[in-house]
Parts: C-alpha cells; structure tokens; sequence
C-alpha cells in the first residue's frame, strides 16, 4: 500500500474502509479486533461520526496502518536500511 496524505474526515473514512476491503474483513472483524461495534465502525467509514483518536488508533492497529506526521509538501518516505542500523 502506498502513503496516503489526508487532510479532512472524509478521505480518512474513505481511506480506511478502501483498507479494509483491501484486507477482506468485514466491519464486524475489524471492529473485533478494535474493540469496538461493527456498528460504529460503519458509521466511521459513512463519514455520520468522528471518532476519538483513541478509536482511530485502535482501528489503524486493527488494519495493520501507521500514522505519519510530517510537514506540508514533503513526500513520506519509508526510512533507509542506513538509517536503521
């Protein structure tokens, strides 16, 4: 999966249920294993309801997704091995 730069609400919902479609779970699944109803997990992908960044956390690990900050402009890059070792 390639980065994803989101700026509102909107693309977040449509970004993480392109994801889990991707994955082939359900609302339900995913909502297992983030701890919360496939209920709310449908209204965070409709876009009806903001979740807590508690949620979004919880559903980021749930999809196997990080979170990156970065400035405005500036491409995300992975880190290089060197950079690692």
């Amino acid at each position: 999966m390639q980065p994803q730069i989101l700026r509102d609400s909107t693309s977040l919902s449509q970004a993480l249920r392109s994801r889990r479609r991707a994955l082939g779970l359900t609302q339900e699944e995913v909502g297992q294993r983030a701890g919360v109803a496939a209920k709310h997990v449908s209204r965070i992908e409709n876009g009806t309801h903001e979740p807590k960044v508690s949620t979004l956390f919880a559903l980021f690990a749930a999809l196997g997704l990080d979170c990156v900050l970065g400035e405005q402009g500036r491409v995300v890059r992975p880190p290089d091995i060197t950079e690692i070792f």
